[in-house]
């Protein structure tokens, strides 16, 4: 039986060596069938996998046109009573990936039409794209709680941050996704409140996302990375350069 890292490295090779043809049909049987193999792979089949795909795309048109028809399908199939959280991350994914986020606000909208509950489930998933769209008022509607939103998303830092602690270094990246997460839903937060002119509770809620982090050091970095959106990986970047340099 094929595995997904086998036929995602096969996928990546076929790229390079202009065998396009080869490399989608790779990238078509990782989205439909490697979740079968290996439950585990849904984080790297809507990341890594996705982001090789659009490099296929940039180079080979039906590419594109394969994973837009795969969005369609999955879009179809949750407006027409097989609306799902997880078949919405995917379309949500998708979307990002190919750079067409008005699609998920337009799917959103949809779903908030035929079914409101599952709407409201996947509003967290939603968010960016309605912030993109500079659909605020809608966003508002679903973040009725400014400050329970920042306790979650604080609580999930501060838990990682602790659970990670006591690990060896090679835990750093994994904690940095943590951080960079946070600073961006804090971010779709304040876009909220001030696209909808409440700049005074964006002030309090920034306030409050960043006294709710317990380490220093972390609430250093989130300053920072709110006042300078990508500060922290320049910095990394700035430090490695200096490293190898060294």
């Amino acid at each position: 039986m094929q595995q997904p890292n086998e036929v995602f490295e096969r996928a990546r090779q076929a790229r390079e060596e202009g065998r396009f043809q080869e490399a989608l049909q790779d990238h078509l049987w990782l989205h439909e069938h490697a979740l079968a193999v290996s439950p585990d792979w849904n984080g790297v089949r809507l990341s890594f996998a996705l982001r090789d795909w659009i490099y296929l795309a940039e180079q080979f048109a039906p590419a594109r046109s394969a994973l837009q028809a795969i969005r369609d399908r999955e879009a179809a199939r949750m407006l027409q009573g097989a609306a799902a959280v997880e078949r919405f991350r995917e379309v949500a994914a998708i979307n990002e990936a190919l750079g067409e986020v008005a699609a998920t606000h337009q799917l959103f909208l949809a779903l908030d039409s035929v079914d409101a509950s599952v709407a409201e489930q996947c509003a967290e998933l939603a968010m960016t794209a309605l912030v993109k769209c500079q659909d605020f008022q809608l966003a508002r509607r679903f973040l009725a709680s400014p400050e329970q939103r920042i306790a979650q998303l604080a609580e999930r830092l501060n838990g990682a941050a602790e659970a990670l602690a006591s690990q060896p270094a090679s835990a750093a990246p994994t904690l940095l996704a943590f951080v960079l997460n946070y600073a961006k839903e804090v971010r779709l937060v304040l876009a909220v409140l001030r696209g909808m002119d409440e700049a005074d509770e964006a002030d309090n809620m920034k306030k409050a996302a960043l006294d709710a982090i317990r380490s220093n050091g972390l609430r250093a970095i989130m300053q920072r990375e709110l006042d300078q959106p990508g500060s922290t990986l320049a910095a990394m970047a700035r430090q490695q350069e200096q490293d190898d340099a060294a």
